[in-house]
């Protein structure tokens, strides 16, 4: 292989990963902005049921965290909430 055909090489291959890179991080934006929006979702659905909901006051970490998961991923349907 001559030097002039190496250096082609090289310089194609070069070429071909850096497209090949970008239009992965192209993408991945709309994953990112979908796990963004859900994590917001967690943290403020666990934080209101942490301080506003008193019935679920006395549950475990784990368990309201399941339930903000469950509200986030759309398990529950048009939610009504009791105001005592």
């Amino acid at each position: 292989m001559s030097p002039n055909k190496s250096s082609d090489f090289i310089k194609y291959s070069v070429i071909i990963s850096t497209t090949s890179i970008v239009l992965i991080l192209i993408s991945l934006i709309p994953v990112s902005k979908k796990a963004m929006y859900w994590n917001q979702c967690f943290k403020k659905t666990y934080q209101w049921i942490d301080k506003k909901e008193m019935e679920l006051k006395n549950w475990d970490k784990s368990s309201k965290e399941s339930i903000a998961v469950a509200v986030c991923n759309g398990a529950v349907f048009e939610p009504k909430l009791k105001d005592k």
